[in-house]
């Protein structure tokens, strides 16, 4: 299977994915926004298995209970999401979320729809065709 690489933008934290992508979407939850100082993220997911950190390490901060993100501590580039138990009947922690766009060729990460439109700010006009979804 292929191997994608990825990382920061200092290049102290690099991973490697095996494969594509299994789902990519651009989250405009508030928490999103304030964690990554952006309108939104677009975030990908591989089989946890699928995701290593190939070169130095990823720090984490978990500011609500269950919620894991994770950075690098020398440049603060936003890496990794995690939640810890189930949310909505789904076991999200069989899967490593990672920002797409610290991928090496961002490109293989193709958005399905976005997430939390409810919270998107005003000045954000979507008009990509993707599905749209109040909460996730």
């Amino acid at each position: 299977m292929e191997k994608f690489n990825g990382g920061c933008y200092c290049g102290a934290v690099r991973y490697q994915i095996t494969g594509a992508p299994l789902w990519s979407g651009h989250c405009h939850c508030r928490s999103c926004q304030k964690a990554l100082g952006g309108a939104f993220v677009t975030w990908a997911k591989v089989a946890k298995e699928d995701f290593a950190v190939t070169k130095g390490g990823i720090k984490t901060i978990e500011k609500s209970p269950g919620i894991v993100r994770g950075f690098c501590g020398d440049c603060g580039t936003t890496l990794t999401y995690a939640a810890m138990s189930e949310v909505d009947g789904q076991d999200w922690s069989a899967d490593a979320w990672f920002s797409a766009t610290t991928l090496d060729d961002p490109s293989i990460a193709r958005p399905k729809a976005h997430v939390f439109v409810s919270h998107r700010q005003p000045w954000i006009k979507l008009n990509d065709g993707l599905p749209e979804f109040q909460e996730f």
